[in-house]
This record gives C-alpha cells, sequence and structure tokens, in this order.
C-alpha cells in the first residue's frame, strides 16, 4: 500500500515538474540539452567517417585546421574504398569502445581512390557532395553521391542513384524524457536525473553511385 503511495505521488510530481519546467511562456517545449559525448557514445558503431561529420566539413576543409571530428590529419576519409578492404579499426575489445567517432578521428586510415571513366557513354557523371541536415540531427552532416545529368547511353536511358542505408540520431523537440522511479540515469551513464531532450534513431539513405538504366 505505502509503496503505491509512493509511486502515485512520484507520477504526480513529475506531472508537475514536466509542465513547469519543459514549456515556456510561448507555449514551446524546452528540455536540456545532451552534450554531444554522450550522443557519440549513444551512436556507437553506427558512427562511419566516410559517410558521416558531426562538424561542418566544408568549413573543416576550407580553414585547414588540422584534425576534426570524423577527419584524419589528411581530411575526410575517401568515399570509396577497393573491394578488398579488410582492415581492424581498433585492437580493443568492441565492448570497450566509449565513442567511435574518437577512435576513427585519432587512428590513420589509409586513403584510396577510385578510378571512373566519365568518358563513356554508359557511365553516368557524379560528384560526392555534404548534405547538411539541420541542427536536429546527429551526425549533423552525411555524404551522398550527385547525380549531374539525367540521361545517359545516348538519351536513351536515365541516370538513377543507387543508395543504401544508415542509422542516424533525430532529436524530437517536442518531448523531454525523464528518470523511471528507482534510476539515477536518463538513456545513459552519466546523466543525472532530470529532464532532458529526446532522441530517436532514423534511418537515411546515402546514394554511393549514379547508374545509367531504364
Amino acid at each position: 500500500m505505502l509503496f503505491t503511495i509512493i509511486n502515485y505521488m512520484y507520477v504526480v510530481f513529475l506531472g508537475i515538474a514536466i509542465c513547469a519546467r519543459t514549456i515556456n511562456k510561448d507555449g514551446k517545449v524546452i528540455c536540456k540539452e545532451i552534450p554531444s559525448a554522450v550522443l557519440e557514445e549513444v551512436l556507437g558503431a553506427a558512427y562511419n567517417a566516410r559517410y558521416m561529420s558531426i562538424g561542418d566539413p566544408i568549413a573543416e576543409e576550407n580553414t585547414g585546421g588540422g584534425k576534426r571530428r570524423g577527419t584524419n590529419s589528411g581530411g575526410a576519409l575517401d568515399f570509396y574504398v577497393d573491394s578488398d578492404l579488410g582492415e581492424t579499426i581498433d585492437e580493443q575489445p568492441a565492448w570497450s569502445v566509449k565513442s567511435h567517432v574518437e577512435s576513427v578521428r585519432e587512428m590513420g586510415i589509409t586513403r584510396y581512390k577510385r578510378e571512373i571513366d566519365y568518358l563513356q557513354e554508359w557511365n553516368c557523371r557524379s560528384r560526392i557532395k555534404w548534405t547538411d541536415l539541420g541542427p536536429d540531427y546527429f551526425p549533423r552532416y552525411l555524404r551522398t553521391v550527385e547525380c549531374l545529368a539525367d540521361r545517359c547511353w545516348f538519351d536513351m536511358y536515365r541516370c538513377r542513384p543507387r543508395s543504401f542505408a544508415v542509422k542516424i540520431l533525430k532529436r524530437r523537440r517536442d518531448r523531454c524524457v525523464a528518470a523511471a522511479p528507482g534510476a539515477g540515469k536518463v538513456g545513459v551513464a552519466g546523466l543525472p536525473r532530470d529532464l532532458r531532450e529526446l532522441w530517436v534513431w532514423e534511418e537515411r539513405a546515402v546514394s554511393f553511385c549514379c547508374d545509367c538504366t531504364m
């Protein structure tokens, strides 16, 4: 009976706290931000520096500021790799890696080059570009292939992008999350019991080539 009353009181006070602390005078929900370091840990092995960047990769390339998150000392990792690529990323046990963003940034990874003959009529011209998804995505930047032509093979076929899916985090600005009764964390280790912004998993398409097809 006492346990039921305590739980009821917790729910009541939690509801009051959510209403009082997360809605401003304009009626918008306000949640405390989750640090980038925590988001990096949550992202884990889903992070791939060949297709993702946390900081603005174009600005970093222009300023030449040395090592950045998601890049090595030579800039962003090459988008394409050789078909026989098989390289150990880290010698540490997989479960001991806290941030895959940091581990990729700190190691030197071989750069690869893919030669494409765009003079052939059955090839579609393309370019690699960075897409800014906005502040509600983590990582914020995705690297994709953009088709530069609509037609190919003497205008009888079409150039169509081919894509694969990656998992990234998306912020839900209209919702906050709080610790459950008896828990001292929100989501991951290191966060105190408090109302925090909600991040959910989302799949996004990354185009890796342009095919000449019907």
